[in-house]
């Protein structure tokens, strides 16, 4: 008789361990069911981690509700056969959310978690789609590190400059190589910073966690990271400007800009005598030869000017039809990465070169053997027509491909 009682009540206790041992997994569960249909569990609690997959749930059940109201009630059969669809981001309420779970990101799953397609890339703009550069992506691990050390998306908001520093790339009118090349750039600077934005935990956050403030502070390297980067894409930036500034007619901007700055110094009483203004005049001749007559017509009537001038040469050249004003550059050879033109200055005629992006030391160590040198007032490298190598200029693609 007690053998029997026993056996009862070890059948009784039996079912009351597997209770237990269920309620055990249950704490281990939200995480996984989270990250199977796409939701970030960085940083969350048990308690959180429930409260996240209770709305997912509930907004889950409205959405199948209000597909069953639009195309008809199933049979239940159906209904019950029917498996939930999991999705990447899905729109949960903010209100059933602590607000701790509402801030974190949610994070690109892979189709191996969650058995979907591949996830979308980025969205492409129109004036993107016939490109052919590949836009690298940033380690997705240092951007929730960087989100979790912060006390704001500190990591999201390093992704977005970076793809606005590529946009602005992708729209500037050079070769895909060379935006290609320039981008890639910018993804290795951007991903070293990321990596300090990553480590970096500020001392609002290392004080009462009683971390050692000294070891997780990145700020000065990250000041510092900042200031170059910016400084290096301005550099490229103005360098692929000028690129092919030579080609661009300013000249109705030009003349009116000398126009404004001889009359500022006429009505300041700078010039003081009819000679001082007849010269005052002539920078406006080189821009716009028609102006320049026009003014000096006005102003030879006011203050009479002596035929000796150097601005009465000049109206006298342009009355006879043998003064053009500044002559245009000549191309000679242009490619994705240089852009020769030949254009008189007051030196004489010289062949000039700009490179797209600055080159390396070893390439203006070559230009320098071969007789080029830096000007500063057409901002590119310099040689006489005489000395002009165009099998050097034109092998340059080729020969110094890793200097450019």
């Amino acid at each position: 008789m007690k053998k029997v009682i026993k056996e009862e009540e070890e059948s009784v206790q039996e079912p009351q361990l597997r209770v237990l041992k269920v309620k055990s997994d249950l704490r281990r569960r939200p995480y996984g069911l989270l990250e199977g249909v796409g939701i970030a569990t960085y940083g969350m609690s048990p308690r959180e981690a429930w409260a996240a997959w209770n709305a997912y749930r509930k907004e889950e059940r409205s959405r199948r509700k209000e597909e069953k109201r639009k195309s008809g009630k199933p049979s239940k059969q159906k209904a019950a056969s029917a498996p939930l669809r999991p999705v990447l981001e899905p729109k949960r309420p903010q209100a059933a959310l602590p607000k701790s779970v509402s801030a974190l990101p949610v994070p690109v799953v892979s189709a191996r978690k969650t058995g979907l397609a591949a996830p979308m890339k980025r969205e492409v703009q129109p004036a993107e789609r016939k490109s052919t550069v590949v836009i690298p992506e940033l380690n997705r691990r240092d951007i929730e590190m960087a989100n979790g050390n912060s006390m704001f998306d500190r990591g999201d908001n390093s992704a977005r400059d970076y793809q606005s520093y590529v946009n602005r790339v992708l729209r500037w009118d050079i070769a895909d190589s060379k935006k290609q090349q320039i981008i890639d750039q910018i993804h290795k600077r951007w991903t070293r910073q990321l990596s300090l934005e990553a480590q970096h935990v500020p001392i609002t956050v290392a004080g009462p966690a009683r971390y050692n403030p000294k070891k997780f502070d990145k700020s000065e390297q990250i000041l510092r990271g900042a200031h170059d980067f910016v400084t290096w894409f301005e550099k490229v930036e103005e360098s692929v400007k000028e690129s092919k500034r030579q080609y661009e007619d300013t000249s109705a901007a030009d003349a009116k800009r000398e126009e404004e700055h001889f009359r500022n110094s006429l009505a300041r009483g700078w010039l003081t005598s009819s000679t001082m203004i007849a010269n005052a005049l002539t920078p406006i001749a080189q821009y716009d030869p028609v102006r320049f007559v026009e003014l000096y017509d006005e102003m030879d009537r006011k203050y009479r000017f002596r035929k000796n001038t150097t601005a009465a040469k000049i109206y006298d050249r342009i009355k006879a039809g043998t003064y053009q004003g500044t002559p245009k550059a000549q191309k000679l050879l242009e490619t994705d990465n240089l852009n020769a033109y030949r254009k008189r200055i007051d030196a004489g005629e010289r062949v000039f070169m700009k490179f797209t992006t600055r080159p390396k030391p070893q390439l203006v160590y070559a230009l320098k053997r071969r007789g080029w040198h830096w000007n500063a007032l057409e901002g590119a490298w310099s040689v006489p027509v005489d000395k002009y190598d165009e099998e050097f200029v034109s092998s340059i693609d080729d020969r110094y491909a890793k200097y450019l």
